[in-house]
């Protein structure tokens, strides 16, 4: 996918973190997905797990993640809403070739992320 910019802010080592509508977006899952979704093809995986847990912002990046994910070809496994372990369990028990949770973690409401 060309043309589409993450705010900085956002991207650290291990995780993709922000204010959702204000830094980060449904257009920024979308994006991650066809990101994620073209490393994954390239290295010929066929499938994703991804999660999401209980912020009201979730739903809607779990959404644009998967089509983003979908649009690459791509068998996604949708885990459903749960905690962080549920994915892992997942992703190995699935033999999936990634996963993604959707989560603001330790984060106030107001925050979500990957």
């Amino acid at each position: 996918m060309s043309g589409h910019q993450f705010d900085p802010t956002i991207l650290r080592e291990y995780d993709i973190r922000g204010l959702f509508e204000e830094n980060l977006n449904v257009e920024d899952a979308f994006a991650l997905g066809r990101t994620l979704g073209a490393i994954v093809v390239e290295q010929d995986g066929r499938s994703v797990c991804v999660g999401y847990d209980g912020r009201l912002s979730s739903p809607a990046l779990e959404a644009a993640l998967v089509d983003g994910l979908s649009q690459c070809g791509l068998c996604v496994l949708r885990v459903g809403l749960g905690p962080t372990p549920a994915l892992y369990f997942a992703t190995k028990a699935f033999q999936a070739d990634a996963g993604v949770m959707v989560t603001g973690s330790h984060k106030p409401p107001a925050y979500n992320g990957f």
